[in-house]
């Protein structure tokens, strides 16, 4: 079981990740609406993991993480987004993304990406 945090600008989003972690057995610890109270939460609550978007209002999910990497090297980030722009996607893995899934993803490939990431820990 994983502590996530859930950082996206959409309701409706942030609702299906969190019943998705619930029934995979997961604790859901905290969400937030954009990256700069992501990056906030993230120390208060410590997570085991982010699952994030790329994009949102105020901070975007790879800025929000690049900024995150400034104080905590070893976070574990999902990126979920609908972007494809292989650019942006390139900045995400230059900034220590730990995944990158795609919108919409199904429940089963989210729970084989956090098993992934804990057995690397």
């Amino acid at each position: 079981m994983a502590k996530v945090l859930i950082i996206d600008d959409s309701k409706m989003m942030r609702t299906v990740e969190r019943a998705m972690l619930v029934d995979m057995g997961h604790e859901v610890v905290g969400e937030a609406m954009n990256g700069l109270e992501g990056y906030d939460r993230y120390f208060e609550l410590k997570p085991d993991i982010v699952i994030m978007d790329v994009t949102m209002p105020v901070l975007d999910g790879i800025e929000t993480l690049r900024k995150i990497v400034e104080k905590d090297k070893d976070v574990k980030v999902i990126l979920l987004t609908s972007n494809t722009n292989t650019e942006k996607l390139k900045f995400a893995v230059e900034a220590g993304v730990s995944e990158i899934l795609f919108k919409p993803v199904d429940e089963e490939r989210l729970r084989k990406t956090i098993d992934q990431i804990l057995q690397r820990s």
